[in-house]
């Protein structure tokens, strides 16, 4: 897989190199963003949460006397495992600043400030636990619709043939 720094790096250049279609370029660019990091989270949930049930019946079928209950381990000052591999973390901490470098070419603030915090949130995904993943794939989800909301606002793309700016 290409490292995304690497990729936003050369379509950021190719944003600010374009001034009449930078609004279109950056919608574009966060647009590809958008349906990358729909993927890694769908990716990455679909082995995390959700898997309650089998984590508090494991320990009883075990004979563990400590309890399954992930609020009881809480409570009794044992961390949760982390289900999210590191290597999945990274790479949702990397497009989450992508993203924000993204939206930052695109003026777009609100969209920036979610995906910085996303970035903070995936970064504290392995000393978190549970509730930090939870945080986390809530924050994707946040940047997901922020995105999107901002692709609403755009301006419909003119409806003149691309022809006539060539004459």
């Amino acid at each position: 897989m290409q490292n995304c720094a690497t990729r936003s790096d050369r379509l950021l250049e190719l944003i600010l190199f374009s001034l009449r279609d930078r609004g279109a370029l950056c919608a574009l660019v966060l647009a590809a963003y958008r349906a990358e990091l729909t993927s890694l989270l769908d990716r990455v949930s679909s082995g995390s949460i959700g898997d309650d049930d089998d984590r508090e019946v494991a320990p009883h079928a075990r004979g563990d006397r400590a309890g399954g209950s992930p609020a009881r381990a809480r409570a009794e000052g044992r961390r949760t495992e982390a289900r999210i591999s590191e290597e999945d973390a990274f790479l949702i901490y990397d497009l989450a600043g992508c993203i924000a470098e993204a939206a930052g070419a695109a003026r777009l603030p609100v969209v920036r400030r979610d995906a910085l915090a996303l970035r903070e949130k995936a970064a504290e995904v392995h000393a978190g636990g549970e509730r930090a993943e939870r945080d986390m794939f809530a924050a994707g989800l946040r940047v997901i619709d922020r995105i999107l909301d901002a692709a609403r606002a755009q301006p419909s793309p003119r409806s003149e043939p691309a022809s006539k700016d060539l004459n």
